[in-house]
């Protein structure tokens, strides 16, 4: 039987992604391993705003993101709990990219991500992060869809 001692959970804060975390927090207790739990930052893009220098709104914006985004992991992972190792990673890309280079420094022996699903169009042209992270992966991926 794997034993999985470091795992990755990439979360948007959806309920999709709570549905992951719930299923890695509980592998991470079974095996006594450590939750690497992470979030990522996707690059902005650049709107056309008249008047507005874009160099002076979007470093504004992304620290407020961040900021933000800091205060979620830390309210997240103060509610899973104790009985396993948690550590909380922010990290700014393609959340793909990320999510892979996380699972590699970190030498991860899983990843646990949620799934939208998206269909039709949607998923033709955008495909979605963890598809890409269940081909590309060096490590098992166990993707996980939210109830309802």
């Amino acid at each position: 039987m794997p034993q999985f001692q470091r795992i990755v959970c990439p979360t948007d804060f959806s309920p999709t992604a709570n549905a992951a975390v719930a299923h890695a927090v509980e592998l991470a207790k079974t095996f006594r391993g450590e939750l690497v739990l992470l979030h990522v930052l996707p690059p902005l893009p650049y709107p056309l705003l008249d008047g507005i220098s874009i160099a002076m709104v979007l470093p504004q914006l992304q620290d407020q993101l961040r900021t933000h985004a800091e205060e979620q992991l830390k309210a997240a992972a103060k509610a899973l709990g104790s009985g396993f190792t948690l550590r909380t990673e922010l990290r700014d890309g393609s959340p793909h990219e990320q999510v892979l280079a996380c699972a590699h420094e970190t030498k991860a022996d899983l990843i646990v991500m949620g799934t939208h699903g998206h269909t039709g169009l949607k998923h033709a042209l955008l495909g979605s992060t963890a598809e890409r992270v269940v081909r590309l992966a060096t490590c098992p991926v166990l993707t996980v869809r939210a109830k309802g």
